[in-house]
């Protein structure tokens, strides 16, 4: 067991490469602190040192062009 609970989770970035969109199965990529998808540009929050990949929690896609 860890000595100190009290330190915030922090979310491990190596992970990314393993995890996919759940709304198009597209590439994540780490961006402040959310997982942004490459290919339909959904943003999923981090809560707590863990992403959130739930599409209905998602920010909608942006509109800029690629």
């Amino acid at each position: 067991m860890p000595a100190n609970l009290a330190t915030p989770l922090a979310f491990d970035a190596s992970i990314v490469a393993t995890l996919a969109c759940p709304a198009c199965h597209g590439d994540l990529r780490s961006e402040e602190a959310r997982l942004v998808c490459a290919s339909c540009h959904r943003a999923y929050p981090i809560v707590d040192g863990i992403p959130a990949l739930i599409v209905e929690r998602a920010e909608a896609a942006s509109s800029k062009n690629d």
